[in-house]
Protein backbone atom coordinates (compact mmCIF):
# COMPACT_ATOMS: atom_id res chain seq x y z
CA UNK A 1 0.00 0.00 0.00
CA UNK A 2 1.43 3.36 -1.03
CA UNK A 3 0.83 6.33 1.24
CA UNK A 4 1.48 9.79 -0.15
CA UNK A 5 2.68 12.83 1.74
CA UNK A 6 -0.36 14.55 3.17
CA UNK A 7 -1.23 18.24 2.93
CA UNK A 8 -4.13 19.16 5.20
CA UNK A 9 -7.02 20.98 3.54
CA UNK A 10 -7.24 24.19 5.55
CA UNK A 11 -10.24 25.25 3.47
CA UNK A 12 -12.22 23.09 5.89
CA UNK A 13 -12.48 25.51 8.86
CA UNK A 14 -13.01 22.97 11.59
CA UNK A 15 -9.97 20.95 10.54
CA UNK A 16 -7.57 23.81 11.24
CA UNK A 17 -9.35 24.55 14.53
CA UNK A 18 -9.01 20.95 15.64
CA UNK A 19 -5.37 20.84 14.54
CA UNK A 20 -4.43 23.95 16.53
CA UNK A 21 -6.32 22.84 19.65
CA UNK A 22 -4.72 19.39 19.76
CA UNK A 23 -1.28 20.68 18.89
CA UNK A 24 -1.53 22.76 22.08
CA UNK A 25 -2.95 19.83 24.04
CA UNK A 26 -0.30 17.36 22.91
CA UNK A 27 1.99 18.09 25.86
CA UNK A 28 -0.76 17.42 28.39
CA UNK A 29 -1.13 13.98 29.97
CA UNK A 30 -4.43 12.23 30.56
CA UNK A 31 -3.01 11.40 33.98
CA UNK A 32 -3.21 15.10 34.83
CA UNK A 33 -6.92 15.30 33.98
CA UNK A 34 -9.17 14.54 36.98
CA UNK A 35 -12.07 13.65 34.70
CA UNK A 36 -10.25 10.72 33.09
CA UNK A 37 -7.30 9.87 35.31
CA UNK A 38 -9.39 7.73 37.68
CA UNK A 39 -10.63 5.52 34.86
CA UNK A 40 -14.20 6.69 34.31
CA UNK A 41 -14.22 5.31 30.75
CA UNK A 42 -12.79 1.87 31.56
CA UNK A 43 -16.06 -0.04 31.19
CA UNK A 44 -16.89 1.53 27.83
CA UNK A 45 -13.32 1.03 26.63
CA UNK A 46 -13.27 -2.64 27.62
CA UNK A 47 -16.53 -3.21 25.79
CA UNK A 48 -15.16 -1.47 22.69
CA UNK A 49 -11.99 -3.58 22.78
CA UNK A 50 -14.06 -6.76 23.13
CA UNK A 51 -15.80 -5.98 19.83
CA UNK A 52 -12.49 -6.05 17.96
CA UNK A 53 -11.89 -9.76 18.49
CA UNK A 54 -8.45 -11.30 18.02
CA UNK A 55 -6.06 -8.82 16.42
CA UNK A 56 -3.15 -11.07 15.46
CA UNK A 57 -2.11 -10.27 11.86
CA UNK A 58 -5.04 -7.88 11.42
CA UNK A 59 -4.70 -4.56 9.58
CA UNK A 60 -6.08 -1.84 11.84
CA UNK A 61 -6.60 1.85 11.19
CA UNK A 62 -6.99 4.17 14.16
CA UNK A 63 -8.38 7.59 13.31
CA UNK A 64 -7.59 10.44 15.69
CA UNK A 65 -4.86 8.44 17.40
CA UNK A 66 -3.70 11.22 19.75
CA UNK A 67 -0.59 10.16 21.65
CA UNK A 68 -0.90 6.52 20.58
CA UNK A 69 -2.43 4.77 23.59
CA UNK A 70 -4.83 2.58 21.62
CA UNK A 71 -2.46 1.99 18.70
CA UNK A 72 0.16 0.64 21.10
CA UNK A 73 -2.40 -1.65 22.72
CA UNK A 74 -3.45 -3.06 19.33
CA UNK A 75 0.15 -3.59 18.21
CA UNK A 76 0.93 -5.49 21.39
CA UNK A 77 -1.97 -7.80 20.54
CA UNK A 78 -0.36 -8.61 17.21
CA UNK A 79 -1.93 -6.14 14.78
CA UNK A 80 -0.29 -4.01 12.11
CA UNK A 81 -1.58 -0.53 12.93
CA UNK A 82 -1.89 2.58 10.82
CA UNK A 83 -2.65 5.50 13.13
CA UNK A 84 -3.61 8.96 11.86
CA UNK A 85 -4.26 12.36 13.41
CA UNK A 86 -4.64 15.91 12.09
CA UNK A 87 -2.30 17.21 14.79
CA UNK A 88 1.42 16.99 13.95
CA UNK A 89 2.28 17.50 17.62
CA UNK A 90 0.13 14.52 18.58
CA UNK A 91 1.89 12.46 15.93
CA UNK A 92 5.24 13.53 17.40
CA UNK A 93 4.15 12.49 20.88
CA UNK A 94 2.81 9.18 19.59
CA UNK A 95 6.02 8.53 17.66
CA UNK A 96 8.07 8.97 20.82
CA UNK A 97 5.85 6.53 22.73
CA UNK A 98 5.99 3.99 19.90
CA UNK A 99 9.79 4.24 19.86
CA UNK A 100 9.98 3.74 23.63
CA UNK A 101 7.78 0.64 23.33
CA UNK A 102 9.89 -0.78 20.50
CA UNK A 103 6.88 -1.07 18.19
CA UNK A 104 8.13 0.89 15.22
CA UNK A 105 7.75 -2.11 12.92
CA UNK A 106 4.07 -2.52 13.79
CA UNK A 107 2.75 1.04 14.00
CA UNK A 108 2.81 3.51 11.11
CA UNK A 109 1.91 7.06 12.19
CA UNK A 110 0.66 9.60 9.67
CA UNK A 111 -0.61 13.16 9.78
CA UNK A 112 -3.90 12.78 7.95
CA UNK A 113 -7.51 13.94 7.96
CA UNK A 114 -10.09 11.18 8.54
CA UNK A 115 -12.48 13.03 6.22
CA UNK A 116 -10.16 12.49 3.25
CA UNK A 117 -7.82 9.55 3.71
CA UNK A 118 -4.99 8.51 1.40
CA UNK A 119 -5.56 4.78 1.68
CA UNK A 120 -6.71 2.39 -1.02
CA UNK A 121 -10.23 0.99 -0.96
CA UNK A 122 -10.80 -2.14 1.13
CA UNK A 123 -7.50 -1.92 3.01
CA UNK A 124 -8.35 -2.51 6.67
CA UNK A 125 -9.89 -5.28 8.73
CA UNK A 126 -10.79 -2.80 11.48
CA UNK A 127 -11.22 0.96 11.82
CA UNK A 128 -11.17 2.25 15.40
CA UNK A 129 -11.84 5.70 16.76
CA UNK A 130 -12.10 6.96 20.33
CA UNK A 131 -13.93 10.27 20.81
CA UNK A 132 -13.09 11.32 17.26
CA UNK A 133 -16.11 11.19 14.95
CA UNK A 134 -17.88 14.07 16.70
CA UNK A 135 -14.93 16.28 15.75
CA UNK A 136 -15.43 15.59 12.04
CA UNK A 137 -17.92 16.04 9.22
CA UNK A 138 -19.75 12.79 9.91
CA UNK A 139 -20.94 12.30 6.35
CA UNK A 140 -17.42 12.56 4.95
CA UNK A 141 -15.83 10.41 7.63
CA UNK A 142 -18.51 7.73 7.42
CA UNK A 143 -17.93 7.47 3.68
CA UNK A 144 -14.18 7.16 4.16
CA UNK A 145 -14.53 4.52 6.88
CA UNK A 146 -16.82 2.49 4.63
CA UNK A 147 -14.45 2.87 1.69
CA UNK A 148 -11.24 1.74 3.43
CA UNK A 149 -12.81 -1.21 5.25
CA UNK A 150 -12.54 -4.65 3.71
CA UNK A 151 -15.75 -6.55 3.04
CA UNK A 152 -17.08 -7.72 6.43
CA UNK A 153 -14.54 -5.46 8.13
CA UNK A 154 -15.74 -3.67 11.23
CA UNK A 155 -15.60 -0.19 12.64
CA UNK A 156 -15.69 0.40 16.40
CA UNK A 157 -16.14 3.89 17.82
CA UNK A 158 -16.50 5.38 21.28
CA UNK A 159 -18.40 8.68 21.17
CA UNK A 160 -20.04 11.13 23.60
CA UNK A 161 -23.78 11.73 23.41
CA UNK A 162 -25.34 15.16 23.56
CA UNK A 163 -28.79 14.69 25.10
CA UNK A 164 -28.13 14.74 28.86
CA UNK A 165 -28.89 18.28 30.15
CA UNK A 166 -26.50 17.98 33.12
CA UNK A 167 -23.65 16.85 30.92
CA UNK A 168 -24.42 19.65 28.49
CA UNK A 169 -24.40 22.16 31.35
CA UNK A 170 -20.93 20.95 32.32
CA UNK A 171 -19.83 21.35 28.70
CA UNK A 172 -21.09 24.94 28.62
CA UNK A 173 -19.29 25.73 31.87
CA UNK A 174 -15.98 24.28 30.68
CA UNK A 175 -15.49 25.47 27.09
CA UNK A 176 -11.70 25.31 27.48
CA UNK A 177 -11.91 21.51 27.58
CA UNK A 178 -13.10 21.17 23.98
CA UNK A 179 -12.93 22.69 20.54
CA UNK A 180 -15.70 25.07 19.42
CA UNK A 181 -16.35 22.93 16.33
CA UNK A 182 -16.95 19.56 18.00
CA UNK A 183 -20.52 18.31 18.40
CA UNK A 184 -21.45 15.38 20.68
CA UNK A 185 -23.60 12.80 18.93
CA UNK A 186 -27.33 13.16 18.75
CA UNK A 187 -29.48 10.07 18.32
CA UNK A 188 -29.95 11.06 14.67
CA UNK A 189 -26.17 11.20 14.20
CA UNK A 190 -25.93 7.71 15.64
CA UNK A 191 -28.52 6.31 13.24
CA UNK A 192 -26.98 8.22 10.33
CA UNK A 193 -23.60 6.60 10.99
CA UNK A 194 -25.13 3.12 10.80
CA UNK A 195 -26.74 3.55 7.38
CA UNK A 196 -25.28 1.64 4.45
CA UNK A 197 -23.44 -0.82 6.69
CA UNK A 198 -24.61 -4.42 6.70
CA UNK A 199 -24.67 -4.46 10.51
CA UNK A 200 -24.97 -1.68 13.07
CA UNK A 201 -25.18 -1.94 16.87
CA UNK A 202 -24.55 0.40 19.77
CA UNK A 203 -24.58 0.29 23.56
CA UNK A 204 -24.65 3.19 25.99
CA UNK A 205 -22.72 3.80 29.22
CA UNK A 206 -22.87 6.13 32.23
CA UNK A 207 -26.22 7.53 33.27
CA UNK A 208 -26.47 7.22 37.06
CA UNK A 209 -22.77 6.31 37.02
CA UNK A 210 -22.04 9.98 36.43
CA UNK A 211 -22.92 10.54 40.08
CA UNK A 212 -19.51 9.03 40.91
CA UNK A 213 -17.97 12.34 39.86
CA UNK A 214 -18.88 13.77 43.28
CA UNK A 215 -16.08 11.54 44.61
CA UNK A 216 -13.39 13.24 42.53
CA UNK A 217 -12.72 15.54 45.46
CA UNK A 218 -11.34 12.58 47.46
CA UNK A 219 -8.94 11.53 44.67
CA UNK A 220 -9.31 7.88 45.65
CA UNK A 221 -9.22 5.60 42.61
CA UNK A 222 -10.45 2.51 44.49
CA UNK A 223 -13.45 4.34 45.94
CA UNK A 224 -14.24 6.02 42.63
CA UNK A 225 -14.00 2.79 40.63
CA UNK A 226 -16.19 0.94 43.15
CA UNK A 227 -18.89 3.58 42.81
CA UNK A 228 -18.67 3.55 39.01
CA UNK A 229 -18.97 -0.25 38.86
CA UNK A 230 -21.99 -0.31 41.18
CA UNK A 231 -23.78 2.49 39.39
CA UNK A 232 -22.91 1.07 35.96
CA UNK A 233 -24.65 -2.18 36.86
CA UNK A 234 -27.69 -0.11 37.76
CA UNK A 235 -27.42 1.66 34.41
CA UNK A 236 -27.39 -1.65 32.54
CA UNK A 237 -30.62 -2.65 34.27
CA UNK A 238 -32.21 0.74 33.62
CA UNK A 239 -31.35 0.60 29.92
CA UNK A 240 -32.83 -2.88 29.62
CA UNK A 241 -36.11 -1.81 31.23
CA UNK A 242 -36.29 1.73 29.81
CA UNK A 243 -34.35 1.72 26.52
CA UNK A 244 -35.54 5.24 25.70
CA UNK A 245 -33.24 6.51 28.47
CA UNK A 246 -30.15 5.30 26.65
CA UNK A 247 -29.92 8.55 24.72
CA UNK A 248 -29.30 10.39 28.02
CA UNK A 249 -26.15 8.39 28.73
CA UNK A 250 -22.79 10.09 28.47
CA UNK A 251 -21.07 7.68 26.05
CA UNK A 252 -22.04 5.26 23.32
CA UNK A 253 -19.94 2.46 21.82
CA UNK A 254 -20.78 1.82 18.17
CA UNK A 255 -20.01 -1.18 15.98
CA UNK A 256 -20.56 -1.19 12.21
CA UNK A 257 -19.78 -4.00 9.78
CA UNK A 258 -19.31 -3.46 6.05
Amino acid sequence: MKVKNIVLDTKIPHTETEKQFYDAKATMSVKDDPIYSLGILEKADKYAYSLLGKLVNKMILEIGCGTGEHAIRFAKEGALVYAIDVSPRMIEQASQRVKEEGLGNQIILLEMNAEKMEFADSTFDVVFGHSVLHHTDLGLTRGEVYRVLKKEGRGVFVEPLGHNPLVNLFRRLTPHRRTPTERPFTWDNLLFLGRFFSSFTHWEFYLTALAAFVLLHFWNRKLFQSAVRTLSRADDAIFQIFPSLRRYAWVTVIEVVK
